[in-house]
């Protein structure tokens, strides 16, 4: 048999004595610069994937190199380009599990539009193009006779709460140059509202606006509501027609998550919700955090959403640089603190690395769970090296950012981040959540290197890594979207078990172990002598995991690793 057997009681390893400092400060004092980085990498990384890294083989080097999260901006694409690179990711997916001989899961996430607020049409027709000069004064007005006639001095814009702004408030206007728009109000009238533009730019027709002092409206739909049923006519056909249709594709296409930009209320992400309705009820709501409004309501958008993306450059333009760092650790806490994942942006700058791999590093100590990175195409480099092979370069980054995080990883101080001690002393009248964080407790106290969980839904696997135990979760799942949905949780690996079911419960269980534990000898995550937790289900269809087991493995049936 391949799984290993119990260890006699006086072969049992003896434990090794714990190194964990009682203060960060003496932890830091003790940290070793030669030591190794940590064998397994637990932080998801996520890459944008588009036009220029969209062939399959590019993919498949990305995968190689660390992705697990692959981010698909919908918006700025037609539907059969989306088609396509959806196609090229699974093509890399399938070719990369082949070479490994087991399925390697992806996780795909998509952007959404949400209710965007936009400015109207330009005097000059469709192409035109105004510049706003810095130090000027434009008039932002709701009056619909301006909708089709904008100009450098009045610009229409489809709000209808345009005129509840304060004088002092920002409002940002999309520009077709490098930044945005900054303007300042300065007067509000009736219909319309002064402003001083303290950043100039140019735009034309149709520009994206954002306001975050002023809450939207949301049109909800009823529960009822599917899909299919929506008419155009229950809901704006400006602001809501697109986000039905790019869900509506999401669901056909099979996606994992869908991202929110700019939410700013629980309403946001129940509307969403509501638009997915059965058929795509098993997929994932991220909401993005673009304003202050947005990170005011934390506590409602983190009750409703499956997980938080911050973008800190984005978040950048609506509060104060000095308070960023500020943001990321409230957000980073509590979404800790409940359980959720959290995704955060990094750029790679290949020019000024030091910076990247501190910021990288700041991320993981902070308890980041997956790290978006914006990969250039278009390097500066270039000009100077004629030679320069970007999708290489992109590729390499790549690699090295996991290297840095696996580093944060080795030297993160554990009683402050390994254990939910608060989860492990409440009450739990959950049996779900009461067996899991006896078989964190169990891991700890057994210096156990990994935890082998049988999950369905993946559930079980999510509180797990809740409770934060301080080796990796596998996680062996027969359904597909659960094994890829996974890789936003961190210390979390997955395995895609499709092998024939076994009529015996016992036959199935052992199999599923099995599986996982050729995974992490192949991974050299387990040693003969090494203690391990297995938490699965004492019969079919249980509905929770509600056995825990300690197991040591064995010598035998060992895999040879060439």
């Amino acid at each position: 048999m391949a799984l290993p057997w119990h260890i006699p009681l006086e072969s049992l390893p003896k434990f090794k004595k714990s190194g964990v400092k009682e203060s960060l400060l003496k932890h830091y004092c003790s940290c070793n610069i030669h030591e190794n980085p940590c064998e397994e990498l637990k932080t998801g990384l996520m890459c944008d994937i588009g036009y220029r890294n969209r062939d399959s083989s590019t993919i498949q080097k990305l995968i190689a190199a660390g992705m697990t999260v692959a981010h698909l901006n919908i918006r700025e694409l037609e539907p059969e380009a989306c088609g396509q690179i959806i196609q090229s990711i699974r093509q890399a997916v399938y070719n990369y599990s082949t070479e490994l001989q087991y399925v390697h899961p992806l996780a795909l996430i998509v952007d959404v539009r949400g209710p965007d607020i936009v400015s109207g049409d330009l005097k000059g027709g469709p192409h035109t193009t105004v510049e706003i000069m810095q130090n000027e004064t434009i008039r932002l007005t709701t009056d619909t006779t301006w909708r089709e006639c904008g100009t450098a001095d009045c610009l229409y814009i489809g709000y209808d709460h345009l005129t509840d702004l304060h004088v002092n408030d920002i409002v940002f206007i999309d520009s077709l140059t490098a930044n945005k728009i900054k303007l300042i109000v300065s007067e509000v009238g009736d219909d319309s509202i002064e402003c001083s533009v303290v950043t100039g730019g140019t735009i034309g027709p149709k520009m994206a606006v954002q306001i975050s002092q002023v809450p939207r409206e949301i049109t909800n739909l009823n529960k009822n509501d599917s899909l299919e049923s929506v008419s155009h006519s229950d809901i704006s056909q400006q602001n809501f027609e697109q986000l039905e249709e790019q869900i509506k594709w999401a669901v056909s296409s099979d996606i994992d998550a869908v991202l929110l930009p700019n939410a700013q209320s629980g309403n946001d992400i129940r509307h969403i919700r509501n638009i997915l309705s059965n058929k795509g009820n098993h997929i994932l709501v991220f909401a993005s955090i673009d304003t202050v409004q947005g990170l005011d309501n934390i506590d409602d958008i983190l009750t409703e959403a499956d997980g938080i993306y911050l973008d800190r450059s984005v978040l950048s333009t609506d509060l104060p640089v000095e308070k960023i760092f500020i943001a990321q650790k409230i957000i980073m806490a509590k979404c800790n603190n409940l359980g959720k994942p959290c995704i955060s942006k990094a750029v790679i700058n290949e020019q000024i690395p030091t910076l990247c791999v501190s910021d990288i590093a700041n991320l993981v100590l902070d308890g980041v769970d997956v790290i978006s990175l914006e990969l250039h195409y278009d390097s500066p480099l270039r000009k100077f090296a004629p030679a320069y092979d970007a999708v290489r370069m992109a590729e390499h980054c790549l690699a090295a950012a996991a290297v840095v995080c696996r580093h944060a990883e080795r030297i993160i101080w554990k009683p402050h981040i390994y254990g939910n001690f608060e989860l492990m002393q409440s009450p739990l009248e959950e049996p779900t959540k009461a067996i899991c964080v006896g078989a964190v407790e169990l891991a700890l106290r057994s210096q156990a290197v990994i935890i082998i969980c049988l999950t369905n839904s993946g559930r079980t696997a999510k509180i797990l890594s809740h409770v934060k135990p301080p080796c990796p979760i596998i996680a062996v799942t027969r359904t597909c979207h659960t094994s890829r949905q996974l890789r936003f949780f961190k210390g979390i690996r997955t395995i895609h078990y499709f092998e024939e079911a076994k009529s015996a419960w016992d036959s199935e269980v052992e199999n599923r172990v099995r599986a996982a534990l050729d995974y992490c000898k192949i991974k050299r995550l387990v040693e003969a002598g090494d203690a391990y937790i297995v938490v699965a289900g004492s019969r079919r269809n249980v509905g929770y995991c509600d056995s825990v087991r300690l197991l040591y493995a064995s010598v035998r049936n060992r895999i040879s690793i060439q």
